[in-house]
Parts: C-alpha cells; sequence; structure tokens
C-alpha cells in the first residue's frame, strides 16, 4: 500500500501508543443533554425574533455550545451540529448588513435548508458576510422561498458571488455573468446536468457556478456536452497554436474573439485548452478546477473534474493534461477565498459525494467543539459556563489537546474530506502540541481514512508530525521512509529530501544537507521546478565556507544534466529548468571572473 511504510514507521516507533482516554463513565448519560440544550436554543430564536438582538442571542448560543462541547456525549452529532449552527449562523446575522438583517434572519428562520447550508459554508474569517447575504437578497428578490429547495446551490452562488467574479486566463480576463441569471441556468436546465444540483454539496458547487462563460456561451456547451462523463479528454479537442508557441506572434483565437465556440474553433495554448475545458464543464454541472503548475520545461495549465461510477467518486486531474506534466503538482484558486490552494486539497472534496448533509455539518460541528477546547487550552482556559440543569454533577470534558483530537477524530469519521478538520490536527503539530504517541495515532489515522487515495494531501498533513520529532536520528529515519514511498511521485520526493536538507541545516550538519540537496539536483533535474530551490539552498551551504569552486562545479554539473526545451517561443524557453539554471550558471561565472565562460553560457541561452 502507497502510504503503508511511512504510516507503519509512524506508529512503530517507540513504543505503541496508549489507549485513547477514557471518558468518565457519567457522560454516558448525556444524550439526554438535548431535552435541555434544544429547548434553551429555542428559547434564545424566539427571543431573538422579538427583539432582534442578535449579539445577545449569539451570545446565549455561545453559551449553549459551550455546554454541549463540555458535557455533550460525541456520539450525538445531531446535538453538536444543531447547537454549532444556531451559534454559527446568529454570528453571521451580526455581520449583516443592519438595516437589511431582520429581514433576513427571518427568511432564514422560515428557511432551515437553506440557513444550514450557509451556515457551514460561510467562513467568517475569509467571507465577508454581509455581502453573501446581499447576493442572498438579490436572489430573494426574483425567487423567495424556491431557494430552500436548492438550497445548496443558492449558498454556493452567494460565496463565491459576493463579489463580481473573474478570472485571469493569460491576456484575457473573462467576468461572471450575473449571478440570479446563473442560478437561473442550472435550476432550469437541471435535468440535462450530468449531476444535477439538488443533491451535490454546496462544497463542490462552488466548482461548478464559479463560470465565467456568457449564458449563450453556457447553452452552446449544454446543447454540444451534456451527460459527457469524461470531460478533461475534451482538453484536446483544442488544436495547439503552435506558431504562438514557437514565434510569439499573436493568437489565432485572440482575434477572432476569445469565447468557447471560437477557442474549439481555431485552437489557443494550455490556458486557453484548460479554460475551455473547465468552463464546459461547470456548464454541464460537472465541478471542474482550473490547474496550474510548473514543469522543468515551462508554466502549465490543466483540468481537474470530477468523475463517478456506481461506487465512488474522484477528482481526475490526469486526463485533462499533457503527458510530460503527469505528475507535476497543482493549484487551484478556491472559488470562494479567491486563494491559491493545492490540488490536492481539492481532491479531498471527493469525499463529500455519497455522504449525507448531517455527515458534512458533524465534521464542521466537531471541529468547532475542538477548535473551542485548543483555544482554552492555549489561553488556560476553563469552562465558566455553569453547567445545565440536572447535570450540575457530571464532570465536564477537559479542555486538552487530548479531547480535541478526540472531537476531531469522531468528525473525521463522519466525513474524512473535511480539510478543516485535518488542518486542525496540522496545526496542532505544527505548534509542538502533539506527544510523539499522538503523532503515530494521527499518523495511522490519516493513512486509514485518506492516506492512499490523497497522498498529496497525506503528505501536506504528516509532514509537520515528523518535522516537529526531536530525535534527529528518529526523524531521518521517517523521513527515508517517506522518500522510498514516494519514488513514483518526483515532485514529493523531491519536498521529502528537501524537507530532510532543513532538518539536517538545524542540527549543523551543512554537508549532510547539501547531499539531500545534490540527491534531488542530480535525480530530478528534468522533473519539476524544484531542482532551483534544491541549487539555492546547496550554493548557500556552500558559501558559508566559501567554497566557490564546488559552487560552480554543481551549476555546471546541473545544467549539464537538463534537457535544452523543444522548439517554443523565447517567452516559454525562459520559463525552463534549462533556461533558469543556465543563466544562474552565467552569473556565478561572471561572479567567479571568468567573463567568458558566462559569454558562452548566454550565447547557448540565446542571450546574444
Amino acid at each position: 500500500m502507497l502510504m503503508a511504510l511511512v504510516a507503519a514507521a509512524l506508529v512503530s516507533t517507540g513504543a505503541a501508543p496508549p489507549a485513547r482516554a477514557p471518558k468518565p463513565a457519567e457522560r454516558a448519560t448525556t444524550p439526554a443533554l438535548g431535552t435541555v440544550i434544544r429547548p434553551a436554543i429555542d428559547a434564545a430564536i424566539r427571543q431573538l425574533q422579538a427583539d432582534g438582538d442578535v449579539e445577545a442571542a449569539h451570545d446565549s448560543l455561545a453559551v449553549l455550545f459551550d455546554q454541549v462541547v463540555a458535557f455533550g456525549d460525541a456520539t450525538d452529532r445531531q446535538l453538536f451540529v444543531d447547537a454549532a449552527f444556531a451559534w454559527r449562523m446568529t454570528g453571521l446575522l451580526a455581520q449583516a448588513d443592519a438595516t437589511t438583517r431582520r429581514d433576513t434572519m427571518t427568511y432564514l428562520l422560515a428557511n432551515g435548508d437553506l440557513a444550514q447550508a450557509l451556515a457551514f459554508i460561510v467562513k467568517p474569517e475569509r467571507d465577508k458576510p454581509a455581502d453573501v447575504f446581499a447576493m442572498l437578497d438579490r436572489l430573494r428578490a426574483r425567487h423567495g422561498d424556491s431557494l430552500n429547495t436548492y438550497a445548496n446551490l443558492t449558498a454556493a452562488i452567494c460565496v463565491v458571488h459576493d463579489q463580481q467574479y473573474s478570472q485571469r486566463i493569460n491576456e484575457n480576463r473573462p467576468t461572471a455573468p450575473d449571478p440570479v441569471l446563473l442560478y437561473e441556468f442550472f435550476v432550469a436546465n437541471e435535468k440535462k446536468l450530468l449531476y444535477g444540483v439538488r443533491n451535490v454539496p454546496a462544497e463542490l458547487l462552488v466548482h461548478v457556478v464559479n463560470c465565467c462563460a456568457s449564458i449563450d456561451e453556457m447553452q452552446w456547451a449544454l446543447k454540444r456536452y451534456a451527460s459527457d462523463d469524461n470531460i478533461g479528454a475534451r482538453f484536446f479537442d483544442i488544436k495547439y497554436d503552435t506558431a504562438y508557441l514557437q514565434s510569439g506572434k499573436d493568437k489565432k483565437v485572440d482575434a477572432a474573439g476569445w469565447n468557447l465556440p471560437n477557442i474549439l474553433k481555431y485552437g489557443g495554448i494550455c490556458a486557453d485548452q484548460a479554460y475551455f475545458t473547465t468552463t464546459i464543464g461547470k456548464c454541464i454541472g460537472v465541478p471542474t478546477a482550473y490547474t496550474t503548475g510548473a514543469s522543468s520545461e515551462a508554466g502549465h495549465a490543466w483540468v481537474g473534474f470530477v468523475q463517478a461510477d456506481k461506487r465512488r467518486a474522484w477528482w481526475n486531474f490526469n486526463s485533462g493534461r499533457y503527458e510530460e506534466y503527469q505528475g507535476v503538482r497543482g493549484s487551484v484558486i478556491d472559488p470562494q477565498t479567491l486563494r491559491p490552494v493545492p490540488d490536492s486539497t481539492i481532491s479531498l472534496l471527493a469525499d463529500f459525494v455519497g455522504s449525507t448533509t448531517l455527515d458534512r455539518h458533524a465534521a464542521a460541528a466537531y471541529a468547532d467543539a475542538a477548535l473551542r477546547l485548543i483555544v482554552m487550552e492555549k489561553d488556560g482556559q476553563t469552562f465558566d459556563a455553569a453547567p445545565p440543569e440536572g447535570f450540575e454533577s457530571i464532570k465536564p470534558r477537559s479542555a486538552t489537546t487530548d479531547e480535541a483530537l478526540n472531537l476531531l477524530e469522531t468528525g473525521l469519521k463522519s466525513c474524512p474530506g473535511y480539510a478543516e478538520g485535518w488542518f486542525a490536527v496540522r496545526q496542532l503539530a505544527e505548534d509542538g502540541r502533539l506527544t510523539l504517541d499522538e503523532k503515530k495515532k494521527w499518523g495511522g489515522v490519516l493513512h486509514r481514512l485518506c492516506g492512499e487515495r490523497y497522498p498529496d494531501f497525506y503528505l501536506a498533513i504528516v509532514q509537520p508530525m515528523i518535522e516537529t520529532i526531536d530525535d534527529v536520528d528518529e526523524q531521518n529515519a521517517l523521513w527515508n521512509a517517506a522518500f522510498k514511498v514516494f519514488q513514483s511521485r518526483f515532485d514529493l520526493a523531491a519536498s521529502v529530501r528537501m524537507a530532510q536538507a532543513d532538518m539536517w541545516l538545524k542540527h549543523n550538519e551543512p554537508e549532510k544537507a547539501g547531499q539531500c540537496c545534490e540527491d534531488v539536483i542530480n535525480r530530478y533535474a528534468n522533473a519539476g521546478p524544484f531542482v532551483i530551490e534544491a541549487l539555492r539552498k546547496a550554493e548557500k551551504i556552500l558559501q558559508k565556507s566559501n567554497d566557490r569552486e564546488r559552487i560552480l562545479a554543481l551549476y555546471r554539473q546541473a545544467w549539464s544534466k537538463i534537457q535544452k526545451p523543444r522548439d517554443m517561443a523565447g517567452v516559454f524557453v525562459a520559463q525552463s529548468n534549462w533556461f533558469r539554471v543556465g543563466e544562474m550558471y552565467a552569473k556565478r561565472l561572471d561572479d567567479a571572473g571568468l567573463g567568458s565562460d558566462a559569454a558562452n553560457v548566454r550565447t547557448a541561452l540565446g542571450m546574444r
């Protein structure tokens, strides 16, 4: 199994991890807690309806949520969800426009499915709830209570189109149509869409509604491509504009007018191919992701899209890109936050397919509860909320990392695709708050729940667990185990070696760090841009010993290993490892007083 070696190493190092700390026996009685908490939540909502004081309601619901965190049985998923939902929603409403807040609140209380979808997808630290609710108001003005029927679609549109949405595709910048028209397009055509919209999670629909084609283009795409379940193959329907690649001449499609039909007719480069394919996917209801990355030759764009069979669903980031770019890690702009995220994080969303609404919301609710414990432990706090009536003799859950991890594990078992839960575990590792036993345990949990299917994500979470192991020999053994596992993924293998180099530098072993860098250079000079980082780090190490000859030899050897790119325009050649390393080598020759040799290198690069 792909991750078995690393997982086994994490689990087998040292003594076996202890059994999970037993919960107080009294807490076994707390499913009855819901009979106290739910009426209290209802009372807080009735008071909110009566006086409109959102801040007061949020404060009282925060106390109730704390009581659930402190006294709730972790098996009572619905109670955690109910408390987290009420607390989240009033927190969002507190940030709504004061002039429309009461009306928004009344509408959401009458449309519970939509209220829950919004509460669990809006990220207050990244979204602006006032803008999200403003978008909701626009949709409500046209479609009223029917929005609740399409709760996930509505929520996705509200968080993506709370600001005008556009994409940068090289020289072109398409802008999304009116979000109200987008909503109407997807509702009117739901039966023609490959996966529909009603039962697709909002977290996946954000990768459908972030469409920047006009409604006319969308109709054209739907008519032509409806029911295509391998949308990535359409990437190769677009003829490559080799004249632009080789000479840098203006692209034919730009001259004709840049839109979906013309891209199909006139062709383009990889950015146009990826935009075309991801966009027609969205038009037929397939979650897609415009993905970018860099190989040893140049930057590239390709396609990620959801595929499914009767048993499972997955993100396919392979069939919609060129063979020479397979294995290159990509980056996707999150439609909701507009921040770049690794394609591995997007891949994890496939686990939302087949999950229930309760599964997904429970993962979020347990993460909320765990984060509450984590913050309390960090700040040295204890629960100051009085226990609910009848529960005075029950010992509250401790504000400890161990209890937080218990809640996170419960949530992630409900829905392993909830990335925020894994990120909370990673942050604990980065902050040095996980013991070695906890790292071993969570290495196994991570491997079991998502390691095999998502190796990139697995490494991203497990890396800080390894980095924060104090014993250098133990840490080195784990890096070597990880390197062996990822031999078929040169990008991940190179990442492991560079982390290993950082470890040796931290422990004042520059020679061993340099060997890690040179291993990356020797193995992966033609594999990806990470050779640049390896060269720079190796050079920095050699500079400390003032070993100029070895620095020149390092660059000379690296440049000699790198293949010269095939015929292409200079703007693309300049992105290649061959050109970039050659340019760096020439600069080092100049610094060494070897101007003639530097001139020869620049001539070979076409710079003279």
